[in-house]
């Protein structure tokens, strides 16, 4: 038998960080001072909570399974001193002496957080000053991503001007000109870059003036380094400049006319194009320019320009603060493209909770339910529906209970779930189907193999998660998952509070928390995250899904973690598992573990592939449901091609 190249999961829970083979294993005070590291970094990176926690609770772990070498000073922390011996400490004396080690580092990271807020007023202040700018100001990385943005610009961005938001990226029109200026602005060919916008022609100048309408951009470097790949661009139009009336009206005692007259003489227009934009005669213009000079204290129009531009009306100082509160929300909306779902069908079932799903493909084909993964659900599916009608396949996505527009289920049990699709398959008068799951869907398709089995044709599991039992089954997940597991498994009371600082970050922005998985996933699924309409899906699903309450979701991540086992009747009906060798979210190895329990089900481990193989495989995917089920009934298929294990 040719041994597996690749790498398996780490063997317990007290391993997993541990070395490569032949490497020095860290002793006790090296992990300790990790951890110590861990905590002042948390001070000023909340994200790294998840982090710290893992490492504490590996910690105590390790203290309760195996030995640890105490400091010879550990008197000094009030516990037994017992110098230079290996003991095995009681869970309470070895918690209590990481306490003692940890707590005055948290007393002092504490205080590093109240330093980091008081920062945190003075860029909230900061931001407040950039949104009175009247140039639209935003930050954006290579790629154009908004990192921040002012009023100004996302006034501009939502007119009809030549710069637009995409899934929360700056785009020109025609594209590229903004994306290949911030390319040598920040390679530093060019300190800076310009660029005019024409407001009617397709062609782009960096040497012509801007039209009347068009807009111009100017890029600079944020910061120092190459390695630093933040750019700031402001972007103007003509009305850019232009100030309100009640502003020009209190600051120079100027009359409603008056200030009328001076705001478009601001803008650039002549005494006679202002007076034909104002419909006035010449003469009543030259009256109130005259009272607007006395008034200001000039004599000439340049000298009105330049006394008007260095005032404080510069700033904008009038109507701000609500645009200010709005900012965020409307930035979410407009990178979200409206935010909203096409709401799917609803059913009322007997118990009186309402149940949702969304229907696409061909409407008489083959009907396919697909049970989704967590902080997903029924609008999580390829755009394109043209693959299903191709196949003859009808695709059938409910609502879990208490996710989406589906009712939370009090009784909160999985034995629920076969008959709400038993009432839902019945509204849609289908008798037999197949059942698709991906990731934390498993459990819930499990449910209906083994509970519909006899109407159920074919079961096709992607991604798939095992069941969270003890300490050993936290070798199949990786390591930013643990902690959460590992919380789930010992104190599952904790979990509202990381769901809450999950929801925050989505809503905070739920861009900026979707970056971070590019870095993450395999080079098989980098376009995935790139594609815009994707991107743009997934960030309305999370907002949606991120909208109840943090003790639901946590409630509905148990579930599908705990709220089953693998000891039950193996389904009769044709299965098979799909996998990639290259998941960073489950190991391989949980699939290899799940197909054993269920009698050998064929493991089909696709090279490269990471955990959104659904997705990135969605046809082929597809073609071997359709297969299995002709399997069952005695019928020629062509599976796809594949490493089969």
């Amino acid at each position: 038998m040719v041994t597996d190249p690749r790498p398996a999961p780490f063997e317990n829970s007290a391993s997993a960080c541990a070395s490569p083979p032949g490497a020095v294993t860290p002793g006790f005070p090296e992990q300790l001072s990790a951890v110590i590291g861990l905590i002042y970094d948390t001070a000023s990176d909340e994200s790294l909570w998840p982090r710290l926690l893992e490492s504490v609770a590996a910690l105590v772990l390790e203290s309760k399974v195996g030995t640890m070498a105490l400091p010879d000073d550990v008197g000094l922390l009030g516990l037994k001193n017992i110098k230079g011996m290996n003991i095995s400490l009681e869970p309470s004396a070895a918690e209590a002496y990481l306490l003692a080690c940890l707590a005055p580092h948290f007393a002092r990271s504490q205080e590093m957080l109240r330093t980091l807020k008081e920062t945190e007023i003075e860029r909230d202040v900061l931001e407040r000053l950039m949104d009175r700018l009247p140039l639209g100001v935003a930050i954006v990385d290579g790629m154009g991503q908004a990192i921040s943005m002012n009023r100004a610009m996302l006034a501009l961005l939502q007119s009809d001007k030549p710069l637009g938001l995409r899934d929360g990226c700056l785009e020109t029109h025609p594209p590229g000109a903004l994306t290949q200026g911030l390319a040598r602005v920040l390679c530093g060919q060019q300190e800076h870059a310009s660029l005019r916008l024409a407001a009617v022609s397709d062609e782009i100048s960096q040497t012509g003036s801007a039209s009347t309408g068009g807009l111009s951009l100017w890029i600079s470097h944020l910061g120092a380094g190459k390695e630093n790949d933040r750019a700031l661009v402001l972007a103007a139009s003509p009305g850019s400049r232009a100030l309100s009336t009640e502003a020009l009206g209190a600051f120079f005692g100027l009359s409603a006319a008056e200030s009328r007259l001076t705001q478009q003489l601001v803008l650039g227009q002549s005494i006679e194009e202002a007076a034909h934009a104002l419909s006035i005669s010449h003469n009543t213009a030259k009256s109130q320019l005259k009272k607007v000079f006395a008034k200001v204290g000039v004599k000439r129009q340049s000298d009105l320009v330049q006394a008007i531009y260095v005032s404080p009306l510069w700033l904008d100082l009038t109507g701000a603060e609500p645009m200010t509160l709005a900012r965020h929300a409307e930035l979410q909306s407009t990178s979200t493209q409206s935010g909203h779902l096409t709401p799917g069908g609803r059913l009322r079932l007997p118990d009186g909770r309402s149940i949702a799903w969304s229907d696409s493909g061909d409407p008489l084909g083959w009907p396919v339910v697909l049970c989704h993964a967590f902080l997903q659900g029924q609008h999580d599916r390829p755009p394109d529906d043209s693959v299903l009608t191709a196949l003859g396949l009808r695709l059938i996505i409910p609502d879990r209970p208490g996710c989406g527009d589906s009712d939370p289920n009090p009784r909160g049990q999985m034995d629920d779930w076969p008959s709400d699709i038993t009432h839902l398959l019945t509204h849609l008068g289908i008798d037999n189907f197949s059942v698709l799951s991906w990731s934390m869907g498993t459990p819930y398709a499990l449910a209906l193999a083994r509970n519909l089995g006899d109407r159920v044709k074919a079961l096709l599991l992607v991604s798939p998660i095992n069941p969270l039992g003890d300490v050993s089954d936290l070798r199949f997940y990786a390591p930013k998952t643990r902690l959460i597991l590992m919380v789930a498994l010992f104190t599952p009371s904790l979990l509202p509070m990381l769901t809450r600082t999950l929801i925050k970050s989505v809503r905070k922005d739920v861009f900026a928390f979707l970056q971070p998985f590019l870095a993450e996933v395999p080079a098989s699924e980098v376009d995935l995250f790139n594609n815009a309409l994707f991107r743009s899906q997934r960030a309305k699903v999370l907002l949606k899904e991120t909208d109840r309450d943090p003790e639901l979701i946590a409630q509905n991540g148990m579930q599908a973690l705990r709220g089953w086992n693998l000891g039950l009747p193996v389904p009769t009906m044709p299965c098979k598992i799909w996998h990639g060798d290259a998941d960073p979210a489950v190991h391989w190895q949980a699939a290899q573990a799940l197909s054993k329990a269920l009698g050998g089900a064929p493991l089909r481990l696709e090279p490269g592939a990471g955990h959104h193989l659904i997705w990135c495989h969605w046809q082929a995917i597809l073609q071997d449901l359709k297969d299995l089920r002709m399997m069952g009934q005695g019928k020629k298929c062509s599976t796809p091609g594949g490493l089969e294990a």
